[in-house]
Parts: structure tokens; sequence; C-alpha cells
């Protein structure tokens, strides 16, 4: 099926496998649109450039997915140099505020010694107390400049935007309801040298990849880019049976077991997760790339993309969350006041 071309390749090159010639045709023979919003939807654009690229295919790939990606790669890259600067920003309201701030997700990579450019980074995730939510938030905006969007979902302040630099989202929890992981990923949170910052530990960067890709991502759960976050959190450092109590006690247990399931595909070695979780993963994908390829009007590809994927998932907790937002919206964050 030619919808679902574009991301057989990418599956199959970015588990370092050889796609069968007709896969590789295929995909190549997609049009442009296709692999624009199959990029787009899986959001890995600069892992498969450098998977293409070890995989021989790059040179024989058309053009315009060549330019494609690695406009994406150094996107990738200039992200990642206005990272130090914002990084000291942030370790100065540390020191001044006497708080901690722990940096999540892409940043946290980096400052742990991830080569730039390695993995897209579209904002700058921090993650403190509520009680000192607002404080940060107050010093971002009024000391360094940042000016505050007007929303917010439960678990982030309104998102701080700056002209140059990343966007920052001040978290007050990890997602949309708090878990067992807001408190276990301050419990063996690294120091980053040299400033009063913070990471999570290797097993803690797993879990929250697993809740991120999963519960904040519940529209495009299962794409490439949270499973590949999942594989490569994946460490000699985790110990398997903490992650299986983890799961155990969820209440979104089958999700998570899928996102762990599903990244076995990328990094074998992982000893658990749900073993029927690629059909899941890939049922999902189908859905999504099948709207994405048949309706041209981009907003309207995009919402029948969530609406598909939700009902190819065939779990009906999984629509709790929409359900949830039609019912009662989207609550904001809420943290102390802060004196002006």
């Amino acid at each position: 099926m030619r919808s679902i071309s574009p991301y057989d390749l990418m599956v199959a090159v970015l588990a370092g496998e050889t796609p069968p010639a007709s896969v590789v045709a295929r995909a190549f023979a997609a049009p442009a649109t296709l692999w624009h919003r199959a990029l787009a939807l899986e959001a890995c654009a600069v892992r498969f450039d450098r998977a293409l690229r070890a995989s021989g295919l790059a040179d024989t790939s058309p053009p315009l997915l060549r330019q494609l990606v690695r406009e994406a790669t150094a996107r990738a890259v200039r992200q990642a140099l206005a990272l130090p600067g914002q990084v000291t920003e942030l370790a100065d309201a540390a020191r001044e505020l006497g708080i901690r701030i722990m940096i999540l997700k892409g940043a946290a990579r980096l400052l742990d010694a991830d080569i730039p450019g390695m993995r897209s980074m579209s904002d700058i995730d921090v993650l403190t107390s509520p009680a000192d939510a607002g404080r940060l938030h107050h010093f971002l905006r009024h000391r360094r400049g940042y000016e505050p969007m007007t929303a917010s979902p439960e678990h982030h302040l309104p998102t701080l935007m700056r002209a140059g630099a990343l966007p920052v989202e001040v978290h007050i929890q990890l997602g949309p309801r708090r878990t067992d992981l807001d408190v276990r990923i301050w419990r063996d949170a690294r120091g980053v040298l040299g400033s009063d910052l913070v990471v999570p530990s290797r097993p803690s960067a797993l879990l929250h990849a697993m809740e991120h890709g999963a519960l904040v991502h519940w529209a495009v759960r299962y794409r490439l880019r949270d499973l590949l976050d999942v594989a490569e959190a994946w460490s000699a450092d985790v110990d398997a049976e903490e992650v299986a109590a983890h799961l155990a006690r969820h209440p979104q247990r089958v999700a998570l077991s899928t996102m762990l399931g599903g990244a076995r595909r990328f990094a074998p070695g992982i000893p658990i997760g749900r073993r029927s979780a690629w059909r899941t993963v890939r049922r999902v994908a189908l859905a999504r790339h099948l709207f994405a390829a048949s309706v041209a009007d981009g907003a309207r590809a995009q919402s029948l993309c969530i609406t598909g994927g939700l009902l190819a998932e065939a779990s009906p907790r999984a629509l709790l969350r929409p359900a949830e937002l039609v019912l009662f919206g989207v609550k904001q964050a809420r943290v102390a006041p802060v004196a002006s």
C-alpha cells in the first residue's frame, strides 16, 4: 500500500534492517507530499537521515527526500547550539532563587554528552516543584525577556518564547496526571557538572520516555520518535524488574507496555513489554498514514489522523483522554501567585 510505504522504509532503516527491494521501490516512488506528511507524523527525520546514510540507500533516494532530512538535521544542530546559553540562564535562576530545576528529554540528553544534532529538539522542558514553578516562570519573563503564550495544559505553565531562543516549558508535573514517576524522578537525579541543575537518572529517563510518549503524546501515540526515545533510553543501568513493577501498578499499563514492546523493534535487548506490541503500533500507523495520504486539506488530515489512530488502537482506555477534554476542556496548571 503506497500510503504506508514511507513508514515501512523508515522502520526498517531505523531498525538497522535491510528493507526488501519492493519496499524501497514503493517508498522512493511515493510523492513528495506523502514524504512530507510521513516525516511530520513520525517526527524522526533527523534519525532517519543518519540511518538512511548508514544503510547505503541515501545516494539512490529521491533528491527531495534527501533535502528534507538533511534540512531537519541542520535545524537540529542549530537548536542544539542555542541550548548552552539558555541552560546557563536556568542555572543562574536555580542558584538565585534557591530552587531545584531538572532538565528533561532532549536537552537532558545533550547535557549528558549526546552529540548535537542527533535528535530534533523543539523546546527545553524543565521540571520544578509546584511551589517553585511560578517563581521560575516569573524570573524568566522579567529577567530574561521571555514572553508567555496564552494557554497551557495541566502539567506545565504557559510556554515561554523569545526571539532566537528555544521555547521553554516550566513543568509542575510530568504528565496530565501525577504518577509514581513524579516522585521517583527526583530520587536519583544526577547533577550537571558546573551548574545547579539536575537531569534524570537513566532508569528515570526511560520511564519518562515511556510515559511522555504514551500519555502526553496520546494523540500521536506510538509514533517513531517516541519509540526511538524509549529504545535509546534502555541501557545496562536500567533494572528490568523495577520497570516491570512500574508497569504493573500503572493505570495505563497496557499503553506503556505497548510502547516498550514497540521499542524492542529498535532495541532487541529490551526484555519486557507486550509481545504483540508491533501489531498494534503498525495498525495505528497504517490508519494515520492512510488519512495523511488521502485527505488533501492539512488541518482536516491531522484531525482524522488523530481520530483514526485512536480507533485503530482498539482500546477503550485510549478514548478516555479525548473524551475528558471534550467534556471538561483543558485544565490550566495551578501554582501560587508571585508578587511582582
